[in-house]
C-alpha cells in the first residue's frame, strides 16, 4: 500500500457502462498503472448498466496521467469514464454532525425518494449515501420500497427533531420511517 503524502492529490471518477464479469479489476489496473490509489468506492449494477464512484488519489503528476489518459480506460473498457479533482476527504468535513442512519419502508409508490430527502435537505441533514429498492413480497408479491440512507445530522438539529419531521413524512406518504444514531452510548 502506498503512503499518502501532504502533497496528495484526488480525483473522483464516474464510470458507466454495460455490465459484465472484469470491469472493476480493469478500471482498477489502470489506476495502478498510473500510480494511482483508491480510496474509496461504490459500485452497483443498475438495470443492466454497472456504475463504478470512486475515489482516487496520488502526487500530481499521478492523478494529471490518469485524467490525460481518460480515452484510453473507455476504450479498453467500454465505459463512460468522468474525472473530477476534489478534496481530501478530511477538508470536507463540515460543523459537528451526529452520524445516523434512516430507513424508510412502504407499499411502492411515486415520490418516496423525493418526500424523504426533501425533508433531510430541509433540516440541513447531509446523505453520506443512499441505497433504494423496490421488490416483490414474499407471500402476496405486492412491489414493496425500501430506502436505507446513512445521514449527517448536524448537532443543532439533533436526532429527536430529526424523528419529529420524518414522523410528519411518515404520515403524509403512508411509510415506516426510522431514525437511529450511529453513535454507540
Amino acid at each position: 500500500m502506498r503512503r499518502m503524502t501532504q502533497q496528495d492529490v484526488y480525483v473522483v471518477l464516474s464510470c458507466l457502462g454495460p455490465d459484465r464479469p472484469g470491469l472493476v479489476a480493469e478500471v482498477t489496473e489502470y489506476l495502478t498503472k498510473h500510480g494511482g490509489n483508491v480510496e474509496d468506492s461504490r459500485m452497483a449494477i443498475l438495470g443492466a448498466e454497472f456504475g463504478i464512484l470512486l475515489l482516487a488519489s496520488g502526487p500530481p503528476e499521478t492523478v494529471g496521467a490518469i485524467e490525460k489518459d481518460l480515452g484510453e480506460l473507455q476504450k479498453s473498457t467500454g465505459l463512460t469514464v468522468l474525472a473530477r479533482r476534489t478534496k481530501a476527504p478530511e477538508e470536507h468535513r463540515r460543523a459537528p454532525t451526529i452520524p445516523c442512519a434512516v430507513t424508510a419502508e412502504a407499499l411502492d409508490h411515486e415520490g418516496i425518494v423525493r418526500a424523504v430527502t426533501r425533508a433531510l435537505a430541509h433540516a440541513g441533514v447531509n446523505i453520506v449515501s443512499l441505497e433504494a429498492t423496490a421488490y416483490a413480497a414474499p407471500v402476496t408479491g405486492s412491489q414493496l420500497f425500501r430506502m436505507e440512507a446513512r445521514i449527517d445530522v448536524p448537532q443543532s438539529v439533533g436526532v429527536s427533531k430529526l424523528r419529529k419531521a420524518m414522523d410528519v413524512v411518515a404520515e403524509e406518504q403512508n411509510l415506516e420511517i426510522e431514525v437511529r444514531s450511529l453513535i454507540k452510548s
